[in-house]
């Protein structure tokens, strides 16, 4: 598997972020890599986003994809991450995890809306991730809460 990941990876010119990622991170944190997803909330609280459409803008800058909303009901909205980053590390590893995009954005959309949010990682496919964010507008959160982290949303170009 190495000579293999080594190969794809350094071809791609992604062979550093991909070498912590999906090789170094599953071995330090075994089967329990929730922590990845509670990083991607810490994350969003780092770097909030002044407005939903900052998200897909977000996403493509962190070279995590192309992240675009498919479906949005009362309280779920549907996304679909793709594009050569996804397809790049479910060639590297077929059970690469995208809880850290997961984490990310849950919490943006909490912060955005105001109500407890948490996201689930629906369908998994060689190219693409769809993921159900669950918003529970009958659980508002307490702003308070992030008042010592309180950074100022970001405001972000498309260039």
């Amino acid at each position: 598997m190495q000579e293999n990941f080594y190969n794809i990876a350094s071809s791609k010119g992604k062979f550093s972020s991909e070498l912590l990622r999906d090789a170094l991170l599953p071995e330090l944190l075994g089967k329990e890599n929730n922590i990845l997803y509670w990083s991607g909330k810490r994350l969003a609280r780092i770097f909030p986003l002044a407005k939903d459409e900052d998200l897909p803008i977000f996403f493509e800058q962190a070279e995590w994809g192309t992240l675009k909303r498919t479906k949005a009901k009362h309280d779920n909205q549907y996304f679909e991450l793709s594009g050569e980053p996804v397809a790049l590390r479910m060639q590297l590893n077929p059970k690469a995890d995208f809880l850290l995009e997961a984490g990310f954005l849950a919490e943006t959309i909490q912060l955005q809306l105001g109500f407890v949010t948490e996201a689930i990682i629906e369908k998994q496919t060689s190219n693409t991730v769809t993921f159900l964010i669950q918003i529970d507008s009958k659980d508002p959160i307490d702003f308070a809460d992030y008042e010592q982290e309180a950074a100022s949303p970001l405001h972000l170009n498309k260039d």
